[in-house]
């Protein structure tokens, strides 16, 4: 049908009023005219994250590791719930109009001015992620370090950031503090970047290039996967984002340079991963026993056994780090609910409300709790669920999801056919929320990220509150 090729109907009464590398706004003669949205660019991102979770769910119930879960019937009918909720909220909110940002601001200067805080603030991030003062000769060589032997660096760093998040009473210098306020300008650099990234002049290209390498090597110094985790699986997002356009008709082409870069990037995680793991069991790559949970992965069984052997070890320490949070929501959903007074959910809240109070919080999330199972509640994944119902209880984190795929929704259809930049930038902080599902509340649980989400949501719901209902936009090329 002609409205799966086409993403908007042509109106023959509307013009262009504005360019600008970022507005991209129209002026409407007939305010009712109304703009059809293409269902395949539309749903595409909700089908993905339920195939997705639903793959997850299913590796913890099928895979290799035979969780010893007591209550069944309550985990998975809680994640069948959490799913549909999310599913849901999306389909109620899709059908909402895409609006246009309402801003002056140009993306190419946007972009330059995060990339000068990024760049000035380099030291001090290298600071608060390795716990150690920034010294050029000292960063080199951890960086070295971190490509042959990742696991001995997470070692090293982990003395010195041990409970990083939680320890926010006694690191409350004035830079700190300095650095939470720019942490949402810090941030919109990179999706700007990529999304918009033909506007840009090729000395911000080369800017943007050298910054993302830099960030991706200070991850490296530390040893740990999450920064090379999130580069990988938002960069070839961030690229469909880009030309949305792309879902309404797969051409091989695109899927195979989309593919490429999402395959190269899964080889290089894969490859750190595995280094890693190696540095952190002292030569092994995967415990053969899980001590928490009294288990054994299962390599004769019908998944690893398919396996080649040498992949073996590996792809089992992989399936663990992916789905063990499941467990540790299992053990959660038996314990009460103990309100935790909207900080339980995040390390960077609950570190900041010790300046308030003599008992740390943090002592009343599920999470903490269920320590006397022998999960511990900083060195293991839980999920994101047990964060949010500290706060929330189970069935409020329910209604959290249903929210979580509206505000999905919205801000993909801004994205996807009115290129509103507030939203690109929001865009990859909510996809980090639903990749890390099956771990831990990696958004709202960080300085970095929960700056930055509160900041754009609020920065993103302002501009499209003044882009007015009868403002239509187009597919930006």
């Amino acid at each position: 049908m002609r409205s799966e090729e086409t993403v908007w109907d042509r109106a023959t009464n509307r013009r262009l009023t504005s360019f600008g590398g970022v507005e991209q706004r129209l002026q409407i003669v007939q305010p009712r005219q109304t703009a059809k949205i293409n269902k395949r660019i539309a749903l595409f991102p909700i089908i993905f994250f339920q195939v997705y979770l639903a793959v997850s769910v299913l590796t913890f119930a099928f895979g290799p590791w035979p969780w010893p879960v007591s209550n069944p019937f309550q985990l998975y009918s809680f994640l069948i719930l959490a799913q549909v909720a999310l599913l849901a909220g999306y389909l109620q909110a899709i059908k909402k109009q895409p609006r246009p940002a309402s801003t002056k601001l140009r993306v190419p200067l946007m972009v330059t001015v995060s990339l000068v805080f990024n760049y000035l603030w380099l030291p001090e991030i290298y600071e608060i992620r390795t716990g150690q003062a920034f010294n050029l000769g000292a960063a080199i060589s951890a960086m070295m370090t971190g490509l042959t032997d990742p696991g001995h660096e997470y070692l090293e760093n982990k003395k010195y950031t041990a409970l990083q998040g939680v320890n926010m009473a006694g690191h409350t210098t004035a830079i700190v503090y300095a650095t939470f306020l720019v942490y949402p300008i810090m941030w919109i650099a990179f999706p700007l970047g990529v999304v918009f990234w033909k506007q840009l002049k090729v000395p911000v290209r080369v800017a943007l290039v050298g910054f993302i390498t830099l960030d991706l090597s200070v991850w490296v110094a530390t040893g740990t996967n999450k920064g090379i985790a999130d580069f990988v699986l938002l960069l070839p997002c961030l690229l469909v984002a880009r030309q949305p356009a792309i879902l309404m008709k797969i051409r091989l082409q695109n899927v195979l340079k989309i593919g490429m870069v999402a395959m190269l990037g899964l080889v290089a995680l894969f490859t750190f991963f595995s280094m890693g793991m190696v540095g952190r069991t002292n030569g092994l790559t995967v415990s053969h026993s899980d001590a928490a949970a009294g288990i054994a992965p299962e390599f004769d069984g019908p998944i690893l056994s398919i396996v080649p052997p040498a992949l073996q070890e590996d792809l089992a320490s992989l399936a663990s780090y992916y789905i063990q949070g499941y467990y540790a929501l299992s053990l959660s959903l038996k314990e009460p609910f103990i309100f935790c007074y909207g900080v339980g959910n995040s390390y960077f809240l609950e570190g900041l409300s010790r300046h308030l109070v003599n008992t740390p919080i943090s002592n009343d999330t599920y999470p903490a709790r269920i320590q006397e199972n022998g999960w511990n509640a900083y060195g293991r994944w839980h999920s994101i669920y047990p964060w949010i119902a500290s706060d929330l209880s189970f069935p409020g984190t329910i209604v959290f999801m249903f929210l979580l795929g509206r505000v999905f929704a919205l801000v993909w259809i801004d994205v996807a056919f009115c290129g509103n930049p507030w939203a690109v930038c929001l865009l990859p902080l909510l996809l980090t929320m639903l990749f890390y599902v099956p771990a831990n509340n990696q958004v709202l649980g960080f300085p970095q990220a929960a700056m930055s989400f509160w900041a754009l949501l609020l920065l993103w719901s302002l501009s499209r509150a003044r882009g007015g209902a009868n403002r239509r936009a187009i597919v930006t090329s």
